[in-house]
């Protein structure tokens, strides 16, 4: 999805990929989800918040 699509689509050929052209990602739709954590009072405190990255941030010393 996005405006990455066409170029995203030479590039992969996995019977399995799912392309989504003609639209852009909206933040219109992530309303719905956050009144819902609104509702159940699933606030998340900032302060100690551990964002999920796919890959673990490792910090190494830059090589001389």
């Amino acid at each position: 999805i996005g405006d990455g699509v066409t170029k995203t689509k030479e590039l992969i050929s996995n019977p399995n990929a799912v392309f989504i052209e003609g639209k852009l990602p909206s933040a219109n739709e992530m309303s719905v989800l956050a009144f819902e954590k609104f509702k159940n009072n699933a606030f998340e405190d900032v302060a100690y918040f551990e964002p999920y990255y796919l890959k673990d941030f490792v910090a190494i010393k830059p090589k001389q």
